[in-house]
């Protein structure tokens, strides 16, 4: 069964990028992981961190649960993620205990910098996991799995593709184009079902905005996404760019998994600003 783990750095980040990907993936026989790199202990302005903490643990598994994904949470503090040793080697562990075909993590310029050193360390680690002398450290300590994974090197690289940025802009707010453009209109009220499973997140922001908003933008950049597509059937959309640095494999699994009717790849001629 080929495999699929989504790497981010926050709970609900995956659901606003790509968990409309992962939907349709688990609907064509894929299994998939979700894992994020903190449980997003700063993301409360009423609660104390380990009690936050849980609750957004909670609420990521049960987000999984939807598309009978797996959770793990690497458990590393909230604003401080890091590119070095440690953090290599804990992703290295989460990469050979689930073993993935595809890697999904956040775009390399994105609006914070916990998402771009996610996606760095994702990189990297996928690159030396399957280096039978790189030792990796299990992704969840005391997880049986996870301390017998982390010392068996993985058979290959993944193929590693980087979603949307928040927003779909870079640094300089200019939107982003992006190689692939997945179809979600099918599958919208599951991802849309996935996000709200985030209730504190949920609940912290139509108190400060007075509406849905969490899930209204959401939707907005679906449909800001789709318009790449230049098909008018699709409603919804998520994007994505296939890391192709040396030493990583650079197959179109989407289109091999997905079809060519979900899947449109837009030609290197017509991107313009891409990641």
């Amino acid at each position: 069964m080929p495999t699929v783990l989504a790497v981010m750095a926050h709970p609900d980040d995956i659901e606003i990028t790509c968990a409309g990907t992962l939907a349709l993936l688990a609907g064509a026989g894929w299994r998939v992981h979700m894992a994020t790199m903190t449980a997003g202990d700063m993301g409360s302005s009423t609660q104390s961190r380990a009690v936050i903490s849980r609750i957004r643990r909670r609420e990521a598994a049960g987000s999984a649960a939807i598309i009978n994904a797996a959770y793990s949470c690497l458990e590393f503090p909230d604003l401080t993620i890091t590119y070095n040793e440690a953090s290599k080697r804990r992703v290295s562990g989460l990469i050979r205990e689930v073993k993935p075909d595809l890697l999904i993590t956040h775009a390399p310029v994105d609006y914070m910098a916990d998402h771009e050193e996610t996606a760095r360390i994702a990189r990297e680690a996928a690159f030396a996991a399957p280096i039978p002398n790189w030792r990796a450290t299990p992704a969840v300590p005391g997880r049986k799995t996870s301390v017998t994974a982390a010392r068996r090197p993985t058979a290959r690289v993944p193929v590693i593709l980087t979603a949307d940025p928040l927003d779909l802009v870079d640094h300089a707010g200019r939107r982003v184009s992006m190689p692939f453009v997945v179809d979600i209109s099918p599958v919208i009220e599951t991802k849309e079902r996935m996000l709200a499973a985030h209730a504190s997140q949920r609940e912290w922001l139509r108190a400060q905005h007075g509406e849905d908003e969490y899930l209204l933008w959401m939707r907005r950049m679906g449909r800001d996404r789709a318009r790449d597509a230049a098909d008018p059937s699709v409603e919804y959309a998520e994007g994505f760019a296939l890391h192709r640095g040396h030493g990583f494999p650079a197959h179109d699994l989407l289109t091999a998994a997905l079809g060519s009717h979900a899947v449109r790849v837009i030609p290197q001629s017509e991107l313009r600003n891409p990641q």
